[in-house]
């Protein structure tokens, strides 16, 4: 590079050296690199807009306006443009007719505005052609700029009134188009002056969708240019009517000092293109259509040192752009839902099968299912964009193609320069992912040379709003007449009044303001989330007369609850009942709200719906407790007002869910809201859970009532991974049902009961009292059962003795089909209970599963149910499909337990597993375990009479340096606490923590779990729950 004139410091570079030799070639060939918005300690590369990048449409200070055009200069002489003596020739030019420009004015000088020195100079023809292709080849978002030779200039520096730019473009755009057969082609309008902002043009891209917003809330049209169309109508605008989702805007163009003028898109021009598919006729039903080019219309050209604020760019368009993003986002057209049924979904197919009989539409379905039917549609859907613009004749480029052209260029470029092109992969990976080759490429140099394509400093809009009243310009309206264009003043009701308040003004009067509807959950996992979002949905499409507004619990405002709100929660449960870490905020602030709440809630409505698992304590804790709440306030409740579903019937509650949805909308829609029952729901909902049951047989147990103990199981069903949880049923014993039969004056135990629900048609009463009864209860009295003891002198006897007792009582005449029915109808089910793996199936070996079982005098599983079961006997499971610690057995991290009690089972899990791992890494490798450098710290707490079990196998893990801490607690008459033995190690908790980022696990109690929070808490001088985030996994039973 000959001289010293070009600075490397405008800006542009950073002030160390990098010491890649990628980067020195990277400035040899690029003299002016522009900011990027990352630091040394900060970088932006993965996101899709970067700050402090530079825009079109500000003044630069004098010195960075020299440079960049000396630099842009060397540039041509570089690529053979220029020869050295035109080169020198050509930079004394510029740099002569710069200082005779120069004023002083504001500048922008690093995003910061000051008063200093600009200027401007004028670049020739071939000159600016060769920047505008350097600037798409430098355009890091853009795929397609290996054709950037083949850019073509259309120069319109010469147009400087917004009459003449609209009719222009118009013109020069329908060159360009070529019948289909497009050249990609940049329209040049004069650039920024060095007193103005530029000339613009309002319109995102030459050709637009309008997008309408209806009083209810929903959009015809495109969502993403509601806005501009708001403001195009405010300009004078009259839409189409009807107003359809196809209507294209007109274009607004807006010369430098100049008032805007408006032109509709010819016929020509705006030809849609109808999207069809050759294999599915339905699919030529949905109405889909899109525009023939893409023209983008607000990004400007920064080349030299001058900026080109108006710079339509007409390319051709990707098909992913279109079918995979434009039609297909959900925030934009959302057509997948359609072309879903279009390629032949059917729910009603789904329906018939048992377990999807309460499905309604996709979202319904689990998530590998509605995965299978987007990804179908999202590739049919693009296939149909592409084989429509090939009948149009319509130049279109492939995916496929598309990538396979970039990566040659990229890979061309490389072999020639000694480095890689820049690229975004955000916005230059196909959205189609692995299958398309550049998504395989990685990660680019993430820089930005000169000259470059440029987002804009001001809106074109604002621009206008605030100028309009300093020029005695008019927005005009262009009609074509003949061969000729006419002009004509637009008008428009309170075209002075900016946005907010002309939309106040618009509205009637009389019109109130419509109530909301605050749907809100709090979700540890996904089911509670999945169903509100359900909901959401459903409202959003069926809202009329009231806005839908969708938030977690914490972020719900109740003082901006207004009085015919309506409040809709799905609230699921965590640890011992408390309320999952999104609404947990909430959950602490409501002591608070009873004394300081302003709002009368009389006349608000609720409806809160639990997600819950009764395999646990504490069933749907945090839903009750918020209901609670929400009735103190005296609110008013509909659909039931607290719905308990239950998980361990159904992974995903739907078929109460609908029931409830249902009950919501009448309510909403002015109906009586009502929840419906059905008798046999429950025994339905049962019914389901037992069909993901599979069965097991107990290998051995050493179990008793003084002492947690090991049950050995052999899977013969699904297996279960390490370190989660396993639902069993207590199921009744034979001679147990037999007993119940008889009571019943039942002969023949196969005999079926009369149900009508599905999946119970064929249900017999031995299959019922064996797995659906629960015969051992005490606590529920069947109406049955209090008729024939009214003095209640019979309280604690279980459903099998009162069987027995009302079989003594009534005549044998009396035990109808009809009233064994109600007597079946009316006993409490059996509930399944939820036990930790205490075991790793690597160590104890496949299909193997060890339980500690925590023994409860009387209770149902640990001492009723377990005391009968022998080795060989059989228990019915069911895998809990995730566990919140259960990713930490691949975690490479140092990590600190704190367990009691039956909480130790997931850590003997995790202790196998590594021990397991260290034994096979000895035996094929000379090197120490992965573990080895990042083993655990355990503080466990215990009963004296279960010191065996906790020291086998933690002596065991500190054989294979699994564990490097091990702090065993017994109970003690000094009430020691395991968590206060924290603080005696808090530096080595500290360094594991803060220096080694390790992970916290806790499993236990919930006083335990409390107090190692405030502890730890100490150790990290601050919350260690905000401190350590998703490093702190809570388990609390």
């Amino acid at each position: 590079m000959p001289g010293t004139e070009i600075s490397r410091d405008s800006g542009a570079t950073p002030s160390i050296r990098c010491p890649f030799e990628e980067y020195e070639r990277i400035l040899e060939k690029n003299p002016i690199l522009a900011p990027t918005g990352c630091t040394e300690k900060f970088c932006q590369a993965g996101r899709l807009i970067h700050s402090a990048e530079p825009k079109v449409g500000e003044n630069r200070p004098l010195e960075v306006v020299k440079n960049e055009a000396v630099a842009f200069l060397w540039q041509l002489w570089q690529e053979g443009i220029y020869t050295e003596e035109r080169y020198l020739e050509r930079r004394a030019q510029v740099l002569e007719e710069i200082a005779q420009s120069t004023k002083t004015t504001l500048v922008w000088d690093q995003e910061n505005k000051r008063v200093g020195k600009t200027s401007i100079w004028t670049q020739s023809a071939e000159e600016l052609r060769y920047g505008l292709r350097l600037a798409w080849k430098n355009s890091r978002r853009c795929i397609m700029r290996s054709r950037y030779q083949d850019l073509d200039l259309c120069d319109l520096r010469h147009i400087h009134t917004s009459v003449g730019m609209a009719t222009t473009l118009l013109e020069e755009v329908t060159k360009a188009f070529n019948d289909g057969q497009i050249k990609p082609t940049v329209f040049v309008f004069p650039p920024k002056s060095v007193d103005g902002s530029g000339p613009m043009f309002w319109n995102k891209q030459v050709l637009n969708f309008a997008g309408y917003e209806l009083e209810d809330g929903s959009i015809v049209g495109d969502p993403s240019n509601v806005k501009l169309t708001q403001d195009i109508i405010d300009l004078g605008w009259a839409p189409p009517r009807p107003k359809t989702p196809w209507d294209l805007l007109p274009i607004v163009a807006m010369a430098e000092n100049d008032a805007p003028a408006l032109v509709e898109v010819p016929d020509d021009l705006g030809r849609l293109i109808v999207i069809q598919h050759p294999d599915y006729p339905g699919f030529n039903e949905l109405g889909l259509r899109w525009y023939q080019f893409p023209a983008l219309s607000r990004l400007g050209f920064d080349i030299g040192g001058v900026q080109y604020t108006a710079t339509p760019f007409i390319g051709w368009y990707m098909d992913a752009e279109i079918g995979v993003r434009n039609l297909a986002d959900t925030f934009r057209f959302d057509a997948l839902p359609e072309v879903v049924k279009a390629i032949g979904f059917d729910s009603n197919a789904y329906r018939a099968k048992p377990e999807y009989a309460d499905i309604r539409e996709l979202e319904d379905l689990p998530d590998y299912e509605q995965l299978r039917w987007r990804s179908r549609a999202q590739a049919e859907l693009n296939y149909a964009v592409r084989w429509s613009f090939l009948q149009h004749g319509v130049t279109c480029v492939g995916t496929l193609a598309a990538s396979s052209d970039w990566s040659q260029f990229d890979d061309e470029h490389a072999a020639k320069k000694g480095y890689r092109l820049n690229s975004d992969p955000y916005w230059l990976s196909p959205p189609q992912g692995s299958i398309i080759p550049v998504w395989h490429r990685g990660g680019a140099p993430n820089y930005q040379p000169k000259p470059m394509i440029c987002r804009n400093r001001y809106d074109p809009v604002n621009s206008w709003q605030r100028r309009k009243g300093s020029t005695e310009a008019v927005p005009a309206l262009l009609v074509r007449n003949g061969n000729t264009w006419v002009t004509e003043a637009l008008t428009s009701f309170a075209t002075d009044i900016s946005g907010p308040k002309r939309r106040k003004l618009t509205e009637s009067p009389s019109k109130e303001q419509p109530c909301t509807v605050h749907i809100s959950y709090c979700s540890q996992g996904t089911t509670a989330r999945t169903l509100a979002e359900r909901l959401h949905r459903r409202l959003k499409r069926s809202a009329r007369g009231f806005q839908v507004k969708f938030s977690t619990l914490d972020a719900l405002d109740l003082t901006l609850v207004e009085t015919f709100d309506t409040i809709l929660l799905v609230a699921s449960t965590t640890g011992s009942g408390a309320f999952p870490a999104n609404g947990a905020d909430f959950a602490k602030a409501l002591g608070h709200f009873r004394h300081t709440l302003k709002v009368d809630f009389s006349r608000v409505r609720l409806s809160v719906f639990g997600v819950g698992d009764s395999a646990y304590p504490n069933f749907n804790a945090a839903a009750i407790t918020a209901y609670e709440f929400f009735h103190h306030l005296n609110i008013l409740p509909i659909a039931g007002g607290l719905i308990k579903a239950d998980v361990a019937s159904e992974a995903l509650p739907l078929r109460m869910f609908n029931r409830w949805s249902d009950a919501v909308e009448s309510a909403l829609m002015g109906g009586k809201g009502e929840l419906t029952s059905d008798p046999e729901e429950a025994f339905v909902t049962h019914a389901e859970m037992l069909r993901n049951f599979s069965e097991a047989t107990v290998t051995s147990k050493a179990s008793n009532r003084t002492h947690d103990g090991l049950v050995l199981l052999t899977l013969n069903g699904i297996e279960c991974a390490d370190m989660t949880h396993l639902r069993l049923l207590p199921t009744n014993s034979s001679s147990h049902v037999s007993r119940a039969i008889t009571a019943l004056g039942i002969t023949d135990p196969q005999q079926i009961i009369p149900f009508s629900g599905e999946g119970l048609q064929q249900c017999s009463y031995k299959a019922f009292f064996t797995n659906f009864v629960d015969l051992e209860e005490r606590s529920k009295v069947p109406s049955w059962a209090a008729e024939v003891d009214k003095n209640g002198e019979r309280e604690n006897e279980s459903i099998l003795e009162r069987l027995e007792k009302l079989s003594e009582i009534i005549e044998p005449s009396q035990l109808t089909q009809d009233f064994r029915y109600k007597i079946c109808l009316a006993c409490p089910l059996i509930k399944p209970r939820a036990y930790s793996v205490a075991s790793s199936s690597r160590y104890i070996g496949e299909k193997k599963v060890e339980l500690l079982i925590k023994p409860q005098q009387q209770g149902r599983f640990s001492d009723i149910y377990l005391s009968a079961l022998q080795p060989g006997g059989s228990v019915v499971y069911a895998v809990v499909p995730a566990s919140p610690a259960s990713f930490l057995l691949a975690v490479q991290k140092p990590l600190v337990i704190i367990t009691t009690g039956s909480g130790f089972a997931p850590v003997r899990s995790l202790l196998q597993q590594r021990i397991q791992t260290a034994r096979e890494w000895g035996r094929h490798s000379s090197t120490t375990h992965p573990f080895h450098t990042t083993p655990i710290s355990l503080f466990a707490g215990f009963r004296p009479v279960d010191e065996n079990l906790f020291h086998a196998v933690v002596h065991l893990a500190q054989r294979h340096r699994v564990i490097d801490l091990a702090c065993l607690i017994p109970s003690n008459r000094e009430k020691k606490r395991v968590q206060g033995f924290l603080l005696d190690k808090r530096n080595e908790i500290r360094t594991k923590l803060v220096e080694q980022e390790g992970y916290v696990y806790v499993c236990g109690s919930a006083a335990m779990a409390e107090g190692v929070q405030a502890n730890l808490s100490k150790v990290l001088v601050g919350n260690v729950k905000q401190i350590m985030g998703e490093r702190y996994i809570e388990e609390v039973f």
